[in-house]
């Protein structure tokens, strides 16, 4: 084992390397978001994957797809619906250009879908550059894992799925009926409204909801806020998905829909 400098390591001794560059400062614990001012560098990363004939780099989550190097497989990870980590698999050691691995630790019995023991895992791959295609509304949403979103797979889910976006921008997807998937959580929608606050009200007041879950996708509402203008009363419950359709402030109220239907 050796300690030392890692960019002046001679990476011609070995075929394989592995590489988690520091993100935060020294002594501060700050957050580095220029990633050439990682330690190592990110032109450093780079080059050592191109020099490695099998080179894996543990990278930030929120990485911009711009700097993944061409021919390498960039892989996202979440557990129980948390984005956590992400990582880059080079040279000999990249399959597809994107994955998103889907991990459910509160799932049971706590074996994997490779049959080992340990928590269920699922994965998605694609190449991260195809569009869903658009349309309406339909009776069910669909609420893409992170890892998903991040490997610009919806897409993909939306094709397994049968399902298509609403807007292009916001990553819902709607379908006709539930099917069970790993990669999103599913909603049954009862009402899609323009967002008006005097009018979301007076229906959740009709119904007597009392308890909401607030998820939003391309909205500016703030959901604690949201809750507390709503003056809930009643012992109804509801999901409201604040989102955009074809670009205009809309709201969905939903139910959800069991994990195995």
């Amino acid at each position: 084992m050796e300690c030392g400098d890692a960019t002046a390591f001679d990476v011609g001794r070995v075929d394989g390397a592995f590489c988690d560059p520091a993100r935060r400062r020294a002594g501060t614990g700050r957050r580095i978001f220029d990633p050439n001012a990682y330690s190592p560098p990110w032109d450093f990363v780079v080059g050592l994957a191109a020099r490695v004939p099998r080179t894996v780099v543990k990278v930030a989550p929120g990485l911009d797809h711009a700097l993944i190097p061409a021919g390498a497989e960039a892989e996202w990870v979440s557990v129980d619906g948390d984005l956590v980590e992400a990582a880059l698999w080079c040279g000999e050691l990249a399959g597809v250009p994107r994955r998103a691995t889907v991990l459910r630790e509160k799932e049971g019995p706590p074996v994997n879908a490779s049959g080992r023991g340990g928590a269920p895992f699922y994965q998605l791959t694609g190449t991260g550059a195809v569009d869903a295609a658009v349309g309406p509304v339909r009776g069910f949403l669909y609420d893409p894992d992170p890892a998903v979103v991040r490997a610009h797979l919806v897409a993909e889910l939306a094709a397994d799925l049968d399902a298509t976006l609403a807007d292009p921008s916001i990553a819902y997807l709607y379908a006709d009926a539930p099917r069970p998937t790993p990669f999103a959580r599913c909603l049954e929608v009862t009402d899609v409204l323009p967002f008006s606050l005097k009018r979301l009200r007076a229906l959740l007041r009709e119904r007597r909801v009392g308890r909401v879950e607030i998820l939003k996708r391309g909205s500016a509402l703030e959901p604690e806020k949201l809750r507390r203008d709503l003056r809930l009363s009643g012992d109804a419950a509801a999901s409201l998905v604040l989102t955009r359709v074809a670009g205009a402030p809309t709201v969905l109220i939903c139910r959800p829909v069991p994990a195995a239907a």
